[in-house]
């Protein structure tokens, strides 16, 4: 009769060791489906951030390319004011056709006075003109 209650014994413990363990797989079952869909969204996030990271130094090129456009530019401009006043790059003061002043400052003052005699006399008076 012992055999028979050690035997029963174990029986029941062997039912409760299978439950536990159909338990456990289950539970495990389930922690992999949610890992699995946690991954799905991390690698949809990752796919995005790339993205971004791309549209970003994308951006910063061309922003680059605007700077040194417009350094260039500026230089260019630089140029062909110092040609127009004479000095610079041009060696001749003309720029294309544009040709510069080369009057001295009291023949510039005679013209100039002439100008406004002409005009307006009493102005001519204001700024020292004899007309």
């Amino acid at each position: 009769m012992k055999n028979k209650i050690v035997i029963l014994i174990g029986m029941f413990a062997c039912f409760a060791v299978h439950a536990e363990t159909d338990y456990i797989d289950m539970q495990i079952r389930e922690l992999q489906q949610r890992r699995d869909a946690l991954q799905a969204e991390l690698d949809a996030c990752e796919e995005n951030t790339r993205k971004f990271k791309i549209a970003g130094v994308a951006t910063l090129g061309a922003t680059g390319v605007g700077v040194v456009g417009n350094i260039a530019l500026h230089n260019e401009i630089k140029k062909i004011e110092q040609s127009k006043n004479g000095g610079g790059y041009g060696g001749g003061g003309s720029v294309a056709g544009i040709k510069t002043d080369t009057r001295s400052d009291e023949q510039k003052a005679e013209d100039r006075c002439e100008m406004f005699c002409e005009e307006t006399p009493e102005e001519a008076a204001e700024i020292g003109c004899e007309c």
